[in-house]
């Protein structure tokens, strides 16, 4: 929903005027065109010269200019007005050559030039000069006014101008003097405090109350029982009292408005005074100096210093925290906060939360040298196993060599897995490029396999449940390959895929032809069902190489009971 934002008061007053002065001109200018006449010499109304009208809607056009900061068009009007007034009243120069004056045209032309400097002085920023000139245009401009319409006539006719144009002329000074409100010597008129406010409203009180006094004596002077300037006097007088009234009015509202704000801002200040004193977070107001104006009752069981905090707020103007402290047995942390003048510091104990951390970290490091430990033990047990299985090969026969031999290299696959978990430090996470570069060296060992080319690619990430019986499948693969195919290259890849992980041995050695499925293939079929995956295996079209493939996802950890 879209809401108009309304007109504001100097904003329906340049308007007004503007328009105003544009409509009555033009109303002038056109009967002037019709032929609406009136004989020299006679009473008027309206101006007899087009001139003057024409720079009546220039004029009313220069508000707008000046309003909204036109400068070059403003410049172009004043330009146009002064041509405008030197040459269409010529007549005016003769006039006064002969010291035969023309009507409207003296002072209406004089006051359309003021107004002319006026808009010069506006474009250049020079408004406490505009603003007096149209002051004083506009105050002969309702002298005039007043003197067409009471019929009081004391000047030279030479010298009169018609109410029209002095209408027009006051309405002028009221459009230029609304345009720039903000600056200036009407300034005060439009401020949004109470003598603005005042201002506002007994200008046009003033105004209508002199213009109808003025009215009442010139009509009614004939029968007054005494002069009219007594009259003139008692009048003001009583305009004076009216006044006086009003303003001590306004000011008894004002200071009646203050009385009760002062008390409600200290009700509101005893408010908060109570909730920030009984608050467990220590806070203090600091002034432009760094000296505290206000501390709450936690702050000052406290009794720290601020010279720091101070330090910390002057290098900037945004909110920054507290590194945690130790102040009288206790921890605390917070925020220095900064304002315009000075800032608020606030502290919050934190004791209970740092001890929790501390026992935390006393309870991982007990935890972690227990896994070290674990770790250490599951390696020497580990390691006592192949010590076994190495004091039964020198007593064992072939067949019997070969089933130990591959028990042996199951252990170390093993014992890696051990390994990598130690070496690293983190017990979430095996690193498979590491785990299998170890099991390749250890089988190259073995089998003296060291002129074979092995070539690794497997440099993923995953947890200890997936680890195991992964780097068992390819000890047992890589082992099968060693012993049966007297390959001249072995390939071991594992890659990502967007539905788990994928795992690839591939060889170029003597091929499946002859080969009969004994125990290490069975193991392989079983571990691969345990990480829900699929064995396949490929052999090239000449019986030479082959390739494993076993696609599988890692698995979730299950919870031990």
């Amino acid at each position: 929903m879209s809401f108009i934002k309304p007109m504001t008061l100097d904003k329906k007053i340049f308007y007004l005027t503007s328009i105003s002065v544009m409509i009555i001109s033009t109303i002038t200018l056109i009967l002037f065109i019709a032929g609406h006449h009136v004989p020299a010499g006679s009473s008027f109304f309206f101006d007899n010269n087009p001139v003057t009208s024409i720079s009546f809607i220039l004029l009313s056009i220069s508000i707008l200019t000046v309003r909204y900061s036109e400068r070059t068009a403003s410049l172009a009007l004043a330009t146009i007005l002064f041509i405008l007034q030197i040459t269409g009243n010529c007549s005016c120069i003769k006039g006064l050559l002969n010291l035969q004056l023309p009507a409207a045209c003296t002072v209406t032309s004089a006051l359309i030039m003021v107004y002319t400097a006026a808009i010069i002085l506006f474009t250049f920023r020079r408004y406490h000069a505009a603003q007096l000139c149209c002051y004083m245009a506009g105050t002969v401009g309702y002298a005039a006014f007043l003197s067409g319409i009471t019929g009081v006539i004391e000047t030279s006719p030479r010298l009169q101008t018609s109410p029209t144009s002095a209408l027009i002329l006051l309405f002028l000074a009221v459009g230029f003097l609304s345009t720039r409100i903000s600056e200036g010597i009407v300034e005060p008129l439009y401020s949004k405090r109470i003598g603005g406010y005042t201002g506002r409203m007994l200008i046009p009180l003033m105004i209508a109350a002199i213009t109808l006094t003025a009215l009442i004596i010139i009509t009614a002077r004939n029968y007054l029982p005494f002069s009219t300037e007594i009259f003139l006097a008692a009048v003001d007088l009583a305009l004076s009292i009216i006044i006086i009234t009003f303003m001590a009015y306004r000011l008894n509202l004002v200071d009646t408005e203050r009385i009760w704000n002062q008390k409600r801002m200290k009700r509101t200040w005893k408010f908060f005074r109570n909730v920030i004193d009984h608050m467990e977070e220590a806070v203090t107001v600091l002034d432009g100096n760094g000296k505290p104006i206000y501390e709450n009752t936690a702050m000052k069981e406290l009794g720290i210093t601020y010279g720091g905090f101070w330090e910390e707020l002057k290098k900037s103007k945004l909110p920054q925290a507290i590194e945690t402290f130790r102040a009288k047995g206790r921890y605390f942390t917070g925020w220095i906060i900064p304002m315009d003048e000075g800032g608020i510091i606030s502290l919050m104990d934190v004791t209970g939360i740092v001890r929790i951390q501390d026992d935390l970290r006393a309870n991982i490091a007990e935890k972690e040298a227990l896994l070290r430990e674990l770790h250490h033990r599951v390696k020497n047990n580990l390691q006592i196993i192949m010590s076994l299985i190495n004091i039964q090969l020198h007593d064992a026969d072939e067949r019997a060599r070969e089933a130990l031999i591959a028990i042996q290299t199951r252990v170390q696959a093993m014992a890696t897995i051990q390994e990598s978990i130690y070496s690293t430090g983190d017990h979430t996470v095996v690193s498979m490029q590491t785990c299998t570069s170890r099991i390749i060296d250890h089988l190259k060992s073995v089998f003296d396999a060291w002129s074979i080319d092995f070539h690794l690619d497997s440099d993923v990430k995953v947890n200890l449940e997936t680890a195991m019986p992964l780097a068992l499948i390819i000890n047992e693969l890589v082992s099968n390959a060693l012993k049966h195919a007297s390959p001249g290259r072995i390939e071991v890849e594992i890659r990502e895929q967007d539905s788990g992980y994928q795992l690839r041995v591939a060889d170029d050695g003597a091929g499946l032809k002859d080969f009969k499925a004994g125990t290490g293939l069975k193991l392989v079929r079983a571990l691969v069902g345990q990480l829900e995956g699929e064995l396949r295996i490929l052999t090239m079209e000449d019986s030479r190489g082959t390739e494993f493939m076993v696609p599988f996802r890692e698995l979730e950890y299950r919870r031990r009971t």
